[in-house]
């Protein structure tokens, strides 16, 4: 259970039921879906234990490991086979560069299309799809697929609801993806007690266990994000005698990351200055609307809005339903904040 990296196998999904069983049914009834949550939440493991459960080939492009959505594809498609691609450029075993920026729309479609004749049913899975740079391309390939592959292609779309991801969940009248529907599964924190019924379970698994006042002090840090919860694990396990030491190297590792995705994500959103002096606030305590209005300085309730709508929208921010104050999602944003303001770093 304490196992890192994204998990495969549906056995050592943690309190997913019916995320999964919905995520399954999607797939097998070729509906496209999008997972929406925070990062850490376990949007990835979900869908990769859904693809595993359904039991079909799977295409897998992560935003953040290449950004050219073309480039992605096709480079997955051509894997391990040769490939006449328009004219007489055989492609074996290599990949494209730039393709996108160098191959006209008719050209994508038609290697597209070539690629996926006769091909078994697949599911692709688009990973932090946010990060994809090409979204004019992307949403074309994509609104392609839904009209000529829908029977062989079913995509799973996780990310944060900004950027690429926004158009495909929002499309307008001029979107290529218009009139075209999608599935949206939110990925949710963790209940403080189901991340204690986790961490004891895992605990359990390594022969292990700890203090109740020890379990409630990791879950209060760390809160119902399973990423974080799973790297406690990780390194308590390793060195069980030394609760402050996992304590500590969990939070280094995790500001570190945090960190680096908030400073990328600062590139994509607009109006991040602000943002960051919202999330400034918070990170002392929750908020009414009226409390960040002053914060915000000359900011009109429309301008407040917006940002507070961006912010909920990149899964940093949550409105509580009890009282309609907002609040960090992630502790680890809050502890990062407190430690070292943005406007500060490099």
């Amino acid at each position: 259970m304490f196992d890192t990296p994204p998990k495969h196998d549906p056995k050592l999904l943690f309190s997913r039921e019916k995320e999964l069983a919905d995520l399954v049914k999607y797939i097998q009834e070729k509906r496209w879906t999008i997972l929406i949550g925070p990062r850490r939440v376990g949007k990835t493991s979900l869908a990769k234990c859904a693809i595993k459960q359904a039991g079909y080939p799977s295409i897998i492009l992560d935003a953040r490991e290449n950004a050219n959505f073309a480039d992605n594809l096709l480079q997955a498609l051509t894997h391990n086979s040769n490939f006449q691609i328009t004219g007489n450029i055989t492609v074996p075993n290599m990949p494209f560069i730039s393709l996108g920026a160098s191959y006209s729309k008719q050209a994508l479609k038609k290697n597209l299309d070539n690629l996926l004749n006769g091909r078994k049913k697949t599911v692709l899975l688009l990973d932090e799809a946010q990060w994809f740079s090409d979204q004019r391309t992307l949403l074309m390939m994509l609104a392609h697929l839904y009209d000529y592959h829908y029977e062989t292609v079913t995509p799973i779309i996780t990310g944060s609801a900004v950027g690429v991801l926004k158009s495909i969940l929002e499309p307008n009248n001029k979107s290529p993806l218009f009139g075209r529907p999608t599935m949206q599964i939110d990925v949710k924190k963790w209940h403080p007690s189901v991340s204690m019924n986790f961490l004891k379970k895992g605990l359990e698994q390594n022969n292990l266990s700890l203090d109740t006042d020890l379990l409630v002090k990791t879950v209060e840090l760390l809160d119902g994000l399973p990423g974080w919860l799973t790297m406690f694990g990780y390194y308590y396990t390793a060195n069980p005698s030394n609760y402050t030491d996992a304590v500590n190297k969990t939070l280094g590792e995790a500001l570190k990351i945090v960190s680096d995705e908030t400073n990328s994500i600062g590139k994509l959103a607009r109006g991040w200055q602000m943002h960051l002096k919202l999330l400034t606030a918070l990170s002392s305590g929750s908020k009414s609307f009226t409390e960040l209005l002053s914060t915000a300085g000359q900011s009109t309730n429309s301008a407040l809005s917006k940002h507070l709508d961006m912010l909920q929208r990149l899964n940093y921010i949550e409105k509580r339903p009890q009282d309609g104050r907002y609040e960090i999602t992630d502790p680890i944003m809050t502890e990062l904040l407190k430690r070292k303001p943005f406007n500060q770093q490099t």
